[in-house]
């Protein structure tokens, strides 16, 4: 989902901390942590097969 590409782009590769993620996305930083934490498992689980 994009949501996920998004967060978890944002988060692992540039570098953005989740208060900077919540600012920019209009979300809370539990919401940022939420969705990096699906979209983690998200990857996980195409990696796995």
């Amino acid at each position: 989902p994009y949501w996920a590409r998004e967060v978890f782009v944002l988060h692992d590769v540039e570098g953005y901390k989740h208060r900077e993620i919540a600012e920019q996305l209009d979300i809370t930083a539990g919401t940022s942590k939420s969705q990096l934490h699906r979209a983690r498992m998200i990857l996980r689980r195409h990696l796995e097969r």
